[in-house]
Parts: C-alpha cells; sequence; structure tokens
C-alpha cells in the first residue's frame, strides 16, 4: 500500500483561506482614492474666480497641467508622487489668484488716478490759478 499523506482541510478552513486570498489580492489591487485631487480642483476653481484666464494664465496652466500629471499617476499608484505634485498645483493655483487679484488691484487704482487727472483738469479750468492742487502733508 502506497504511503500517502492526506491533507484533512475543513470546508471552514477552505472558506477562511479563500477570503484570505480575496483580500489579499484585493490589497494589491485597490487603487488610489482620487479625493487626493481635490485640493487642487479647489485651488484651480478659486484662482479662476479670481481671474486668472485673464491676469495669471501661466500660472493658471502650470496647476492645471500638475494637476493632469497628478490624475495620471494616480491611475498608476503612485501616491507620494501624487501628493507632491498636488501641493505644487495648489501653490500655482495660488499664485495665479493672487497675480489676478494684484492686476485687478492695478488695474483700479489707474482708473481712479485716470479719474483724479481729469477731475483736477476740471478744477483748473473752472478755477484756474486760485486753486492749489498740491498735495498737503
Amino acid at each position: 500500500m502506497p504511503n500517502t499523506k492526506r491533507c484533512n482541510l475543513n470546508s471552514s478552513t477552505l472558506i477562511v483561506l479563500t477570503l484570505l486570498g480575496l483580500m489579499l489580492s484585493g490589497c494589491a489591487t485597490t487603487p488610489t482614492d482620487p479625493i487626493l485631487l481635490t485640493p487642487a480642483d479647489d485651488a484651480i476653481a478659486l484662482a479662476e474666480e479670481a481671474g486668472a484666464r485673464t491676469h495669471a494664465v501661466l500660472e493658471l496652466e502650470e496647476a492645471e497641467a500638475l494637476r493632469s500629471e497628478a490624475e495620471r499617476l494616480l491611475d498608476e499608484g503612485e501616491t507620494d508622487a501624487v501628493i507632491r505634485l498636488i501641493d505644487q498645483a495648489v501653490l500655482q493655483a495660488r499664485l495665479a489668484a493672487v497675480r489676478s487679484e494684484g492686476a485687478k488691484a492695478r488695474q483700479t487704482l489707474a482708473e481712479q488716478r485716470a479719474t483724479l487727472d481729469m477731475l483736477e483738469e476740471d478744477l483748473l479750468e473752472a478755477y484756474g490759478d486760485q486753486i492749489d492742487l498740491e498735495p498737503q502733508p
């Protein structure tokens, strides 16, 4: 009679081993959570609202490119690189928003200076040398 060893596995052991195998294979294929992209999406949206499409195009495009690259790496499961790129995209988008706000402020200042110059001309026409338009300390 041949000497064969028989492995005696009951059904509960088979179920546990099957579940363990499924869990381990699931861990290897779990994709990175796309919520990691949210900070970049939010920062880019704020930059757009601030007028970056008009006043800070390069910075906004750089933020969008970084976000796109992060999304590509997200699909590959490169979490560390995704986080780094998202941080850079957020900074670029914030820079775009700040530059947009600065450009709008400079534009408003220029418009107010032009209005002031017109008012000074009107005063000089109306009152001539009788009025002193020099700023007072």
